[in-house]
């Protein structure tokens, strides 16, 4: 789910709110997610869902679910508009497989109506065959509403660079790795659920949404946060899939946190990426858990 208001991130050193090189793939990969934003407003969620989601696709309903297209084509469509504008991008070195965030907001299907919900989307982009880029994966959490803040929007120094001969090995070999890096993360919790073990699994740019909060990059939040998070809450994953570069991609799941007399389900998000010479590490953790 997605906003058209933009909430600034309390960003990392290494991102700088500026437009991108209108040559470079990440400049394409956001003319695709504002047209898709544009779509939503003009034809209606459902449809424009339908026409940007590649046909295999991952949301999430009540479950994750890996045919989205055919969800969106199924579903019925209600009386909102669903509106959202991108404030952060990341694309993989292959320049073939991105992801993008920023906030969404959702309204009734007429004129001068309150907003009825406000959140912050993760989307997962990648380019197909024919060259057009699409939604692989769209997950999100809900957030307080905007406080009057203007738009910005960032990406990491040099991901708008153009590289001629993008490199793209077998994905199947990094889809297992982040697999077993997600294992590892979930074992060192289990044994010892504490911030400085979380850590060393976070990239220095660490990005994190939580249900019920703005998103963040300030480190003393997100050490506050991790110290509240519930020893007993562990994840299940559901899914992974990375560029062709190595370099970047995603885990899914289910949350779980164990709780007398009903027991608390959500799901999640991470985003890993690889920096030369080093371990996958979380750039951006979504968790959505009531």
């Amino acid at each position: 789910m997605k906003s058209i208001l933009l909430f600034p991130l309390l960003l990392a050193s290494s991102v700088m709110a500026q437009e991108p090189d209108t040559s470079s793939a990440l400049y394409h990969m956001r003319e695709a997610e504002l047209n898709f934003a544009r779509a939503s407003v003009t034809i209606g969620r459902n449809a424009a869902f339908v026409d940007n989601f590649a046909e295999k696709s991952v949301i999430f309903t009540d479950k994750w679910i890996d045919n989205a297209k055919q969800f969106w084509q199924e579903h019925k469509a209600l009386p909102i508009v669903l509106k959202w504008e991108p404030e952060y991008m990341d694309i993989s070195d292959s320049r073939d497989f991105g992801i993008s965030t920023g906030p969404w907001e959702v309204q009734e299907y007429r004129p001068n109506t309150s907003t009825l919900s406000t959140g912050y989307f993760l989307t997962v982009w990648k380019m197909q065959s024919d060259g057009v880029w699409q939604v692989i994966l769209d997950a999100g959490s809900t957030t307080p509403p905007p406080t009057g803040t203007l738009h910005s929007f960032s990406f990491p120094s040099g991901a708008d660079k153009v590289i001629p001969k993008p490199p793209k090995m077998n994905t199947e070999s990094f889809s297992d790795e982040l697999l077993e890096r997600e294992n590892q993360i979930l074992t060192a919790w289990e044994k010892s659920p504490t911030t400085s073990i979380y850590f060393t699994f976070l990239d220095p740019d660490i990005r994190m949404q939580r249900n019920g909060h703005l998103p963040t990059g300030n480190r003393d939040t997100i050490n506050l946060w991790i110290a509240n998070m519930n020893n007993n809450l562990t994840w299940h994953s559901s899914g992974s899939e990375a560029a062709s570069s190595g370099d970047l991609g995603y885990t899914y799941g289910i949350l779980e946190k164990p709780a007398n007399p009903v027991e608390s389900r959500g799901h999640y998000v991470r985003i890993w990426k690889k920096h030369p010479g080093g371990k996958w590490n979380i750039i951006l953790e979504m968790f959505n858990l009531d």
